[in-house]
């Protein structure tokens, strides 16, 4: 077993490491267009974690049927949790409440980092040491790239952004991955993986679909020429940022 404290100290710096993207939503010269892509780029990060979550969980599932406990459990999760957060209560509009859509980026990036503890922690228990080394590199270098989903519906906001809140969300986003690892080292479920997986992916999936709304929105705002162009540089920004987590994550894993 790889000692506890070692383990615990190396997931406080893969939770932390989401907050190196943070200083970008102080930075108060970016450009409406310039927006539009971070905005674009966060989804791509966004979409790619999607897949790779499916990824984890469908080699759980294994060659199984729908009717495996595992897979219910997973669909019912997240028929759930999506339609938690598409009731209607308070502002939907991401551009009138930018905060709820960045809490909301930080929960499910937070849920799926929780699982990763979890993945690393019982990898540290159990003496897996390739597995270890593997996982602490590619989870903190994927954690650095999520922070951007968080600060992209911030940026260009009207609203004042609090340094208490912005640290904040940032939070809810990189301590699970330190909670996740302390319960990995003592308890290990695949129920309690596919879950929160599931509670996860829900989360990012409606942040994925808030931020196309918002450039949506922000193409048509030019004339018939702009849109196009405005269009094209999202399609641009959704694939770098598709890109930049694929290549993280292959650098790694490979």
């Amino acid at each position: 077993m790889v000692s506890t404290y070692l383990t615990i100290a190396i997931s406080v710096i893969m939770g932390f490491s989401v907050f190196l993207s943070m200083p970008i939503v102080f930075y108060k010269k970016l450009s409406a267009r310039n927006i539009l892509f971070l905005n674009a780029l966060a989804a791509g990060i966004l979409v790619f974690l999607l897949m790779d979550i499916y990824g984890d969980v469908a080699a759980i599932f294994g060659n199984s049927t729908i009717s495996n406990p595992l897979e219910l459990l997973f669909i019912a999760a997240f028929i759930i949790m999506f339609l938690f957060f598409i009731l209607p209560k308070g502002s939907r509009d991401p551009e009138e409440n930018p905060k709820r859509t960045s809490v909301l980026a930080a929960i499910g990036i937070g849920l799926q980092n929780l699982t990763e503890g979890l993945v690393f922690g019982s990898s540290a228990a159990a003496g897996a040491l390739s597995i270890y080394v593997i996982s602490a590199i590619g989870f903190t270098l994927q954690n650095m790239t999520e922070g951007f989903p968080i600060a992209a519906p911030l940026l260009g906001s009207k609203t004042k952004m609090e340094k208490k809140f912005v640290s904040a969300a940032f939070l809810i986003s990189g301590i699970p991955t330190i909670i996740g690892t302390i319960i990995g080292l003592v308890f290990f479920s695949d129920y309690f993986i596919v879950l929160f997986d599931a509670f996860a992916s829900a989360a990012i999936l409606y942040v994925v679909l808030v931020l196309f709304h918002v450039n949506i929105i922000k193409a048509k705002a030019g004339s018939k020429e702009e849109t196009v162009d405005l269009n094209w540089l999202s399609y641009i920004g959704i694939l770098v940022g598709f890109s930049i987590a694929f290549i993280v994550n292959y650098l790694v894993v490979a």
